[in-house]
């Protein structure tokens, strides 16, 4: 059985945060309190883009512009790729909370 980690609470009355938030009805306050990280929007295609670019002035003969685009575009898709990953850990982090129902805090 779960309690409450605070030490002015240590209730037993805590449920899943994803499921608390779940059963709330959409008028309530804490709907927008507890909701859940924004999924991200993330594109590749800038990233793409760069390289495709880099690849065609290469053989057009400007092969450092070209190198210069190519890394631009691997950079800027791993920084895409990096914040996929930083939002997803917020998300597992949210599905694996508690809420406590006495104290209203989360853990």
């Amino acid at each position: 059985m779960i309690a409450c980690p605070s030490p002015k609470c240590s209730s037993p009355n805590v449920a899943d945060l994803p499921h608390y938030w779940q059963s709330l009805p959409s008028e309530s306050p804490l709907k927008a309190k507890y909701a859940p990280p924004a999924r991200p929007k993330a594109s590749y295609w800038a990233a793409v883009a760069g390289i495709v670019a880099g690849v065609l002035v290469i053989t057009g003969g400007g092969v450092l512009l070209g190198l210069l685009l190519i890394v631009g575009g691997a950079g800027w898709g791993a920084v895409v790729y990096k914040a996929v990953q930083w939002a997803e850990a917020q998300r597992a982090a949210w599905e694996s909370s508690h809420v406590c129902l006495a104290c209203t805090g989360t853990f």
